[in-house]
């Protein structure tokens, strides 16, 4: 079974590209507002999200992504529209990873999601 992304889910991102600081890595959850899967054979796909990571005003993200690889944990895909090169891993977000990377966050393992809620 493969890594499935459900609309209005909250999931970690991580953004890999250039452009991203020393260690090439920006991370963020994210909520996915719509997928729309362009059915052209190249494993392309339109993804509507809500970056939390980004400045108020700008959170509201649409890409059209190419996928690299799809495991059963996380899916891997290339943003086409970009150069230099902008890949985003897409996994299930958990308190571990939110607090790895942003440690100044005060929510409680058990209330991941309804946090993130109440963030946009």
């Amino acid at each position: 079974m493969r890594f499935r992304i459900k609309e209005g889910a909250w999931y970690a991102c991580e953004f890999i590209g250039d452009e991203f600081s020393a260690d090439c890595c920006s991370y963020s959850p994210i909520r996915v507002g719509k997928i729309e899967l362009l059915k052209s054979g190249k494993r392309r796909f339109i993804l509507d999200f809500y970056h939390m990571n980004y400045p108020s005003g700008v959170q509201n993200k649409r890409y059209t992504l190419e996928t690299i690889e799809r495991g059963t944990s996380f899916i891997m895909a290339r943003g086409i529209e970009y150069d230099p090169v902008r890949i985003l891993q897409i996994y299930e977000i958990d308190w571990s990873w939110l607090v790895r990377h942003f440690p100044d966050t005060k929510v409680q393992p058990d209330d991941i999601q309804q946090w993130l809620s109440r963030a946009d």
